[in-house]
């Protein structure tokens, strides 16, 4: 059989930086993740890094070079690659130290419904909430604790309330967010309809390759 060509499928690529990248730094890391993209023949299409991106608390702790890290700058990429050139591309993202964890998943955006954005909406409100009220529970763990003169455990406290109160404010931006994003994924998948028709209508049909044709002398 011979060996064919697969056409670039869209990703999603989400890196996860080192918490020790600086703002200063942050830009030259970003554009090293891109140049391990483009340099496997890929392009980008979209770069995420405001709310609920950016920096924020880990869902777990990871050990790196010996130390625990419960933070890290989280950026999502929308990519077209070639599926043979995901290894190469991965390949380069492990040599980056500054890369702590990534994951690549495919990616078809789909217009949300109006019930689907309304829903979505209430359930990022619904969890900003839960977050809030967990940053209050930890706040008064904090000060119950400074009052036990268990210093350690309400400086523990108090800086699970600011991630909790952190998350909770990344949380609610989101709900603000659904409903442009779903917009921007209705225009997408209008434009890609577009050219396809565009693309369509520029190929010549049979009457017209046989015109351009011209005859042999016999």
């Amino acid at each position: 059989m011979r060996d064919q060509t697969r056409a670039p499928r869209m990703y999603e690529l989400m890196t996860i930086l080192h918490p020790d990248v600086t703002e200063e730094d942050l830009p030259a890391a970003l554009e090293r993740v891109a140049t391990c993209i483009t340099g496997a023949g890929g392009t980008i299409s979209e770069t995420l890094r405001d709310s609920p991106w950016g920096r924020r608390r880990l869902a777990y702790v990871i050990r790196n070079s010996g130390r625990d890290l419960r933070d890290g700058y989280y950026t999502v990429w929308h990519i077209d690659l070639a599926p043979a050139q995901v290894d190469d591309m991965e390949r380069e993202l492990k040599l980056d130290e500054q890369v702590i964890r990534y994951l690549m998943t495919h990616y078809a955006p789909k217009p949300l419904t109006p019930q689907e954005i309304e829903q979505a909406e209430i359930d990022a409100e619904n969890a900003a909430a839960v977050a809030y009220a967990a940053a209050q529970a930890d706040l008064v763990r904090a000060a119950s604790a400074r009052q036990a003169g268990q210093t350690e455990a309400a400086t523990e406290a108090a800086d699970d309330a600011a991630a909790a109160e952190e998350q909770a404010e990344e949380t609610a931006e989101t709900a603000t967010t659904i409903e442009a994003e779903a917009n921007a994924a209705v225009a997408a998948e209008a434009d890609a309809a577009e050219a396809e028709v565009a693309q369509t209508d520029e190929a010549p049909g049979e009457e017209e390759t046989a015109a351009e044709t011209p005859e042999t002398e016999a």
